[in-house]
């Protein structure tokens, strides 16, 4: 209990809960969680690299790869949806009719 109101501590005075005070504790303890998990993955991923250096360069490389192809395809897209002629479009007048045409 004490370490839940030193974590409430830390927060800036007037703040308050930003879930409600009914879920204060949970986001608490949610938080609590993801940072020993976090830390455990940290952790682990320190001594993979240490354990097998070569394997780690190779995914590192191979996940660099996948984050390459994937700004590549994106980019492709993104200079079709919004190059000329995409698509052909159809005013549709909203206002009702008018005589600017």
């Amino acid at each position: 209990m004490a370490e839940q109101q030193s974590d409430r501590s830390e927060r800036p005075e007037g703040s308050g809960e930003p879930f409600g005070p009914e879920l204060g504790p949970l986001v608490d303890e949610v938080r609590r969680f993801a940072e020993a998990v976090g830390g455990k993955a940290l952790e682990f991923g320190v001594r993979f690299r240490e354990t097998n250096p070569e394997v780690y360069g190779h995914l590192a490389a191979a996940g660099g790869e996948l984050l390459a192809a994937y700004r590549a395809a994106v980019a492709g897209h993104e200079r079709r949806w919004s190059g000329p002629g995409h698509a052909d479009s159809e005013r549709i007048d909203v206002d009702g009719p008018s005589d600017n045409f």
